[in-house]
């Protein structure tokens, strides 16, 4: 067995000797012998001492108070105070720095034997202690994750259920393989899959990897992740075992998902809103100007349906506003995009059509569904819808522009008797159609 590594500070050359003598008689290693504490902190760097033997009093700008709590706060080593005739309140102030014992001088060899035994082995049960309540610490932190544990060299001591259903394997299967076989990740932006390595762990003092779309893999699925991973040290600060976090963020990531498409639809009809609607409205503008084709925008407003919400109250013009949307989405082409304006008012985009006799077929079979009969909470409803249609690029070779046009040939619409359809080519300029807010 090693011996103890004992670093005396001593002003004092006699009594430094002869302590120096008594601690080799009694089986200890002196790794070093100074007079200051400036010395001191010096050698602990270069020497690596296990326990400190040193004088209250000291010379130079450091006395052994000053000196044991640089020790106590960056080292963590033990100390024992040599002390002579030291008054009450340097007494007190030693103290307070959490010295394992005190010797008076002059020093018997007796004395020194027992003192250096009891600290250094109250400093060792102290970081065994200090090391366990680590280690379970970190585990209860984490008991509602997966946790996995390890020794130094990333064999697997301890796995919890949670990892287990995360990883695919039972903790008693588990447990002395290895991380690497046991978690396999899957880096969702690089599309790359890779293992857990605890070296990689140990020399970046975590997780190793910065991975905002991490997923852990087994044999059944895959799993968005968060990953933790601590390193356990031993009284010499060396890795002793490492602890592994899985946060599972499923939940997180369907609540992202929620609101992102809550930001891009309509919570009544589960329709694009307008933000969604230009966005696509934009992309299919820049298709058909690459490839020459055209496109089509169909306004579309309910006809009086402010006389049912009057009578029936908004909770069944609600309810018909998404049955309205529903038969919306069953009348269209899979390429088609209908949402929601606002009120009752819907819009309808069309790309790559081949001319006006597309929109049309497709604004003919708007009428028929939307005026079919509804009955919403056994009441029987009527409806009909009145649209307006422009075409690109003759009605218009920007978004706006045939928005507005749309809008114009819906309102003539409505003039013509509504429960119809009209182009905007076909729109006399002079009168202008008004708008009817029915």
């Amino acid at each position: 067995m090693e011996k103890s590594r004992i670093l005396i500070v001593e002003d004092e050359g006699l009594v430094a000797r002869d302590l120096e003598s008594m601690v080799r008689n009694l089986g200890y290693r002196v790794v070093g012998i100074c007079s200051t504490g400036e010395e001191a902190l010096h050698l602990i760097k270069t020497r690596r001492p296990d326990l400190i033997i040193m004088d209250i009093v000291l010379q130079g700008k450091i006395d052994g108070i000053k000196a044991a709590d640089e020790i106590r706060r960056h080292y963590n080593l033990p100390i024992i105070f040599l002390t002579a005739h030291t008054d009450e309140a340097t007494f007190q102030r030693a103290k307070m720095t959490n010295p394992l014992a005190f010797i008076h001088k002059p020093i018997e060899q007796k004395e020194l034997m027992t003192v250096i035994e009891m600290a250094l082995y109250k400093h060792r049960t102290e970081m065994k202690l200090r090391e366990k309540e680590e280690w379970l610490a970190t585990i209860l932190e984490g008991i509602a994750d997966g946790v996995i544990a390890t020794d130094a060299h990333g064999v697997i001591t301890f796995m919890n259920p949670v990892a287990a259903a995360l990883t695919g394997w039972n903790p008693q299967s588990g447990v002395s393989r290895r991380l690497e076989d046991i978690v396999r990740l899957y880096d969702g932006d690089r599309e790359i899959s890779f293992s857990l390595s605890p070296q990689e762990i140990i020399v970046h003092g975590g997780f190793p990897r910065n991975v905002s779309n991490l997923w852990i893999v087994n044999q059944q699925k895959k799993t968005p992740v968060e990953i933790k991973a601590s390193i356990i040290r031993d009284e010499n600060g060396s890795p002793s075992s490492l602890v592994i976090l899985l946060h599972d963020i499923t939940e997180r990531r369907q609540h992202e998902e929620e609101l992102r498409r809550l930001a891009i639809h309509d919570p009544l009809t589960q329709l694009p809103n307008r933000t969604l609607f230009f966005d696509r409205l934009n992309l299919a503008l820049s298709q058909v100007r690459r490839h020459g084709h055209r496109l089509a925008i169909l306004m579309l407003d309910l006809d009086h349906y402010k006389k049912i919400n009057d009578t029936y109250g908004h909770s069944i013009g609600d309810l018909l506003l998404k049955e309205v949307g529903r038969r919306l989405q069953g009348a269209i082409r899979s390429s088609d995009t209908v949402a929601r304006f606002g009120g009752d008012e819907f819009v309808l985009l069309m790309p790559e059509i081949h001319g006006s006799a597309d929109a049309a077929i497709i604004a003919k079979r708007i009428l028929e569904v939307v005026s079919l009969p509804y009955e919403i909470k056994e009441l029987p409803l009527f409806i009909t819808v009145s649209i307006g249609v422009a075409i690109f690029p003759e009605d218009g070779e920007d978004g706006e522009t045939l928005i507005t046009n749309a809008d114009l040939a819906l309102y003539a619409a409505k003039d013509k008797g509504r429960n119809c359809f009209f182009f905007y080519s076909d729109l006399k300029i002079s009168p202008e159609p008004q708008p009817d807010q029915a």
